[in-house]
């Protein structure tokens, strides 16, 4: 299937799969992220990233 033929569901679930990737690649790669009791900036904005685009993605199938 090629972009233009992507649903608008395909395309959230592929951004939603995108920024989970983006979130746990980093983590897996950050020493900060791996530290307990430490917080990481862009690994909590790359989580913020995720959690957001489940929430739409949820009530998208809600509504």
């Amino acid at each position: 299937m090629t972009a233009p033929e992507q649903t608008a569901e395909e395309a959230k679930g592929s951004f939603t799969d995108q920024a989970w990737r983006m979130a746990i690649g980093h983590a897996a790669g950050c020493l900060v992220c791996r530290t307990p009791g430490v917080e990481c900036e862009t690994g909590r904005q790359l989580l913020g990233a995720y959690e957001e685009a489940i929430r739409e993605a949820r009530a998208e199938e809600i509504a």
